[in-house]
């Protein structure tokens, strides 16, 4: 499952023809975001059938990404959505310039382009879909990214343009690889297997975690995180979320901290006193769920429209976690997605 800014994909399969998989959008479709043509909004599920077993989904503003995983072992990268700035890696960016304008949009589609950048021997692990951009992490820890990145969120330099429209590998991780990446809106957080936490991207509201605001980061910076151990990351819109191995869960950044109505900013990751024994963690443009160890759930952030936070509230901010009432569910982080304004659960 996978959930972005008014649109959300889930994925269905049957054990006897796994590689066959039926994928439902709902939501907006202007750019085909859905995975095929179909009228741009839609309230009932729009079906397309991908061939291949779908291992993980992204959404971002306008586009959506899959991890599929071929009959013949193989596993490639399928994009569909809006490529204004290149972020589904499949067009030129000069037909943006058109006049009138014209609306550069594909249903799904192989992203053979990153097939071509990777090396022999390496395949793509994770995706994930930042507003206008999209990150991928790949077996041999590397990341690449593509889209717009006038705010660094490609991680290409200062001297680089301000979008690609082909997969760019991130610059200055070469230490130590990559064991998992997080992006939703205009940054991105990395995490390497000796513990080492980067980030790229905008960083306006000191979301980087240094200490500082920084307008922009250009190329990954290593974050001074030093509470133990790291076991999950969550980049949200103005603020990043860091899980260590003890259960506990830190915040910097603005707006959904889940410190109280008191701190609603900071510049260094500090610790969310309501949580404890979380496995994992969520966080999308102002908002953040986290799951325990007994798997309830918790909600916090700003904006809950038509109850976005899912608290049997609607309008209210909830400025520390609540605990959620799931109807007896047994929550499995797995079967999660956090997008700017919908939850997807199952069970």
């Amino acid at each position: 499952m996978g959930a972005g800014v008014r649109h959300a994909l889930i994925a269905f399969s049957s054990p006897e023809n796994a590689y066959n998989t039926q994928l439902l959008g709902i939501g907006l479709n202007r750019c085909q975001q859905l995975g095929r043509v179909a009228p741009n909004t839609t309230k009932t599920p729009v079906v397309a059938n991908v061939r291949g077993k779908i291992s993980q989904i992204a959404c971002g503003r306008e586009h959506s990404a899959l991890l599929v995983d071929k009959p013949d072992g193989s596993t490639h990268i399928a994009v569909c959505g809006s490529n204004a700035f290149g972020q589904v890696g499949l067009d030129t960016l000069l037909r943006r310039t058109a006049d009138p304008p014209k609306l550069i949009s594909f249903a799904m589609s192989d992203l053979t382009s990153l097939d071509d950048a990777m090396a022999t021997g390496e395949s793509p692990v994770k995706v994930q879909c930042g507003l206008d951009h999209t990150v991928v992490l790949t077996s041999r820890g590397r990341a690449f990214a593509m889209g717009w990145g006038a705010d660094g969120q490609l991680g290409a330099g200062p001297n680089s343009a301000t979008a690609f429209s082909r997969p760019v590998l991130v610059s200055g991780l070469e230490e130590a690889p990559l064991t998992d990446i997080s992006s939703s809106t205009d940054f991105t957080l990395a995490l390497t297997a000796d513990n080492r936490l980067y980030y790229w991207g905008n960083a306006e509201y000191g979301q980087c975690m240094t200490g500082t605001k920084i307008d922009q980061v250009l190329t990954p910076i290593q974050v001074p995180f030093g509470f133990g151990r790291i076991t999950d990351i969550a980049a949200g819109g103005c603020h990043a979320l860091v899980l260590t191995d003890d259960g506990r869960v830190y915040s910097c950044g603005y707006g959904a901290l889940g410190l109280g109505p008191a701190t609603i900013a900071t510049l260094q990751p500090t610790l969310i006193e309501g949580l404890r024994d979380i496995e994992a963690i969520f966080a999308s443009t102002d908002r953040c769920i986290a799951i325990d160890a007994r798997h309830r759930v918790y909600s916090w952030g700003l904006g809950n429209a038509a109850g976005r936070l899912g608290n049997g509230t609607v309008g209210t901010n909830a400025f520390e976690p609540e605990l959620l009432d799931t109807c007896s569910l047994v929550m499995d982080s797995s079967m999660f997605a956090l997008g700017n304004d919908i939850a997807l659960i199952a069970n």
